[in-house]
């Protein structure tokens, strides 16, 4: 019997060798703490260096089954079989790639799921006969959409055999297509196979930059040591505790870090996992893109026609004057939605019938044509009027990459760029993401609207990356004087959206949604979020402090789910916005 995503998990504290070599297993979600080593664990008998090759496998799930039965003619119930290589350094095993590694959009077996991996542990216990244990964390996720479904998994290895897998699914982000939040559990049968080991040197010196380059991150109890318990209170404001996945505050250099709860108790390996954070995306990727852009090749990126780049969009008279600087503010004119605008509401339209259309698309000219050919066209023109379409953000992407290309050739693509130009230098060496599912097999295009699927540290990094006016030691990164309009100051800046909140209502600029704060000197601060489904939020609050928390909410009539009062709240406390 599984335990729900809220109640207690069983009882056993240890998953014995002789169950994880057998065909049967006991069932159920069991504490997290069984997939890491224990107080008893020793150093591991040898190395690991090979292929884990999965057997697609049934889950057993809580709820039993869940909806829909089916998404686009694939099963989420099902384990996807796919191939998994490590290493091992230093008593970590490492995964060869963190990027998606692609099943269901690969077209392989029946599951929906694809899945990201990511570093844990090997060792040995006693009693387990000369078999090495292995643990790590990992994501189930689908190439299409933008949450993750996470997980611990756990097998033994010896003399080039391993046992069955042992895996649970504990906690998740906010699903789109999958409608009810879900646990599971399985044993997945697995064999081994050797790995050519001609990469590990580089492979290992990039894992040894994500050790050296990551974020410091402490417990909220530290935090409250330092400054007093009073001084935390209400920091997640009106989300109710069962929504959080994570929160925390980067305050003075440290993240501190108030947990990460799940169905099997805290989930190890928190500061390692991936987390699908949807339309946070948005800031964290594609204005950051932009922002790179505009520093390398000047202020004139953001005046840039997008059907200069994309030339079918010429061929459609609403996009004959859209810049790139409409597309990131979401105020291309474009969309299905009424005519009224007083006041605004930035939802009309947004998930109107045709936007499925668009979302299941799995090439890049598809998505094109589809956005391209199911959008009206709204008598205001460009950059007058803020409309949420995740479109915008896709054929930004697309533009920026071939702007990229007219300059530096056609092996130039904008994922890379951001990767090499942007998150290298600040101290991020992965930066998995969800791409287009191109026929002949190449990489596709980054979605850019969502699909980014950053750890904790990932955020943090990014996040100081804006609050330090884009510049990485003597070395300026993005755009600065557009990062000094976005960043916290006493006037409101960007488009109208119609959400309200108890600080007033929020704008929209520059992929960020801007909210106010009344500071403890009678003074008002507006400061920029980067937000996604389900009520994940980076908040950059003046002083350089950054609040983060991720969510699994719906959305709410209150809209508590992105309000950050609480949040700006202790902050202030801590390093007052109006001094």
């Amino acid at each position: 019997m599984l335990a729900s995503a809220y109640g207690t998990p069983t009882a056993a504290q240890h998953i014995d060798a002789t169950e994880l070599l057998s065909l049967t297993w006991s069932g159920g979600v069991t504490p997290n703490s069984a997939f890491t080593p224990g107080s008893d664990a020793v150093a591991e008998h040898a190395p690991f260096s090979g292929t884990l090759r999965l057997t697609e496998t049934e889950m057993t799930t809580e709820p039993a089954v869940f909806s829909p039965l089916s998404v686009l003619g694939r099963d989420p119930h099902l384990f996807p079989g796919v191939a998994i290589s490590f290493f091992t350094d230093k008593g970590e095993l490492v995964p060869f790639t963190q990027d998606v590694i692609r099943y269901a959009s690969d077209d392989h077996g029946r599951s929906y799921w694809d899945i990201i991996v990511q570093p844990g542990r090997v060792w040995s216990q006693p009693n387990d006969s000369g078999w090495s244990r292995a643990g790590f964390p990992f994501a189930l996720v689908n190439s299409i959409e933008g949450e993750t479904h996470n997980g611990l998994a756990t097998f033994l290895y010896k003399d080039g055999r391993v046992s069955n897998l042992r895996f649970q699914i504990v906690q998740q982000t906010a699903p789109f297509y999958i409608k009810d939040q879900f646990v599971a559990a399985g044993l997945v049968p697995a064999t081994f196979a050797p790995v050519a080991t001609r990469q590990l040197s580089s492979l290992k010196r990039r894992y040894e930059a994500d050790r050296t380059d990551g974020v410091p991150i402490a417990s909220w109890d530290k935090l409250a040591a330092k400054v007093g318990s009073a001084e935390l209170a209400n920091f997640d404001g009106p989300m109710r505790a069962s929504d959080v996945v994570l929160s925390g505050l980067d305050y003075q250099g440290t993240f501190y870090l108030k947990g990460c709860p799940s169905a099997g108790g805290q989930l190890p390996w928190c500061d390692r996992a991936r987390f699908g954070v949807w339309s946070a995306t948005k800031a964290l990727a594609n204005e950051t893109a932009l922002l790179r852009l505009a520093e390398k090749y000047g202020p004139a990126v953001f005046e840039m026609r997008i059907a200069d780049y994309v030339p079918d969009a010429g061929r459609y008279r609403g996009w004959h004057n859209v810049r790139f600087e409409d597309a990131i503010n979401m105020a291309t004119g474009i969309g299905n939605g009424s005519t009224k605008r007083e006041p605004n509401d930035t939802s009309d339209g947004y998930l109107d019938p045709s936007y499925s259309r668009w979302y299941e698309a799995r090439s890049t000219q598809a998505k094109v044509t589809a956005l391209l050919e199911d959008g009206g066209v709204y008598p205001w023109g460009p950059g007058q009027v803020t409309r949420y379409r995740d479109q915008d953000m896709f054929i930004l992407g697309v533009a920026m990459d071939r702007f990229l290309k007219s300059k530096e050739g056609p092996a130039a693509n904008i994922w890379s760029m951001l990767q090499r130009e942007v998150f290298a230098p600040i101290g991020i060496h992965q930066a998995p993401t969800n791409r287009t599912i191109e026929a002949d097999g190449s990489d596709g295009h980054p979605l850019m609207a969502y699909g980014y699927y950053p750890t904790i540290s990932d955020m943090v990094l990014i996040a100081r990356l804006y609050q330090n006016d884009g510049k990485q030691g003597d070395r300026q990164i993005l755009y600065a004087p557009r990062i000094r309009e976005l960043l916290a100051g006493p006037n409101p800046r960007g488009f109208p959206t119609g959400e309200r909140l108890p600080a007033g209502e929020t704008t929209y600029f520059n992929a960020f949604w801007v909210t106010s704060y009344a500071g403890s000197h009678d003074c008002r601060v507006f400061y920029p979020r980067m937000i996604g489904w389900g009520g994940n939020i980076v908040a950059l609050m003046p002083g350089g402090l950054t609040g983060i928390r991720l969510a699994k909410s719906g959305e709410t009539a209150d809209n508590s789910e992105v309000d950050t009062g609480g949040m700006a709240q202790v902050a202030d406390s801590l390093s007052s916005f109006c001094r």
